[in-house]
C-alpha cells in the first residue's frame, strides 16, 4: 500500500471512489458523488491553496483518498477542513489511520488548526478521529435525514501543538 500525493493523473479514480461511496449512503454528505470535472476543479483548488490531497493505493488502483481544505475566508485561513474515505474493501486494516496520520502530518506544516464533521452512526470513523487526538467540539442534533433516518453530526477539531504533542501509540 502506498500513500501519496494526488495528481491530475489520479482524477478520474478519486472521482468513481468518491462516487462509489456516496452511493453507499452512510458516510458522506453527498449522495451521487461529483462529475468529473468538478472533482479535477477540487483537487485543482487544493493545489493552489496550500491544501492537502492525498490517495491511498493499493495493487495499483486508488482505495482511499483524504483532503484538507484551507478555510474559505480570511480569518479562517489558517484552519483545514478534512474529507476522507475509503473504498469497501480496503476498511478495517489500518489504511484509515496510515491516510488520516499522513494527511495530518502535512496539515500541521501550514494549518493551525484542522477540522471535521462526521456522522454520528459512523462510529468507525468516530473512534479514529478520537485516537488521533480529535476533540469533540459540537453535535448538530438531527441534522440530516435520509431514508427516513435522522443522524447527528459530530464536529471535531484538533490543534497543531495537540497533534505534535499526542502518544505515540495512542
Amino acid at each position: 500500500m502506498e500513500i501519496r500525493a494526488a495528481t491530475d493523473a489520479d482524477v478520474s479514480a478519486m472521482n468513481a471512489l468518491v462516487t462509489a461511496v456516496s452511493r453507499e449512503r452512510t458516510f458522506l454528505l453527498a449522495t451521487d458523488g461529483f462529475t468529473l470535472e468538478q472533482t479535477r476543479g477540487y483537487l485543482a483548488h487544493l493545489q493552489a491553496t496550500g491544501g492537502v490531497a492525498l490517495v491511498a493505493v493499493q495493487d495499483a488502483r486508488v482505495v482511499g483518498w483524504l483532503d484538507i481544505a484551507p478555510g474559505p475566508f480570511e480569518g479562517l485561513t489558517h484552519c483545514g477542513r478534512l474529507g476522507m474515505g475509503l473504498a469497501p474493501e480496503a476498511r478495517g486494516q489500518g489504511l484509515g489511520r496510515a491516510l488520516l496520520e499522513r494527511g495530518l502530518d502535512e496539515a500541521f506544516a501550514s494549518f493551525e488548526r484542522v477540522e471535521l464533521e462526521v456522522l454520528a452512526s459512523n462510529t468507525r470513523a468516530e473512534r479514529l478521529y478520537r485516537r488521533c487526538g480529535f476533540v469533540e467540539e459540537g453535535r448538530r442534533r438531527r441534522a440530516r435525514y435520509i431514508d427516513g433516518v435522522y443522524d447527528d453530526f459530530v464536529q471535531y477539531g484538533l490543534l497543531r501543538h495537540e497533534w505534535r504533542s499526542r502518544p505515540i501509540n495512542s
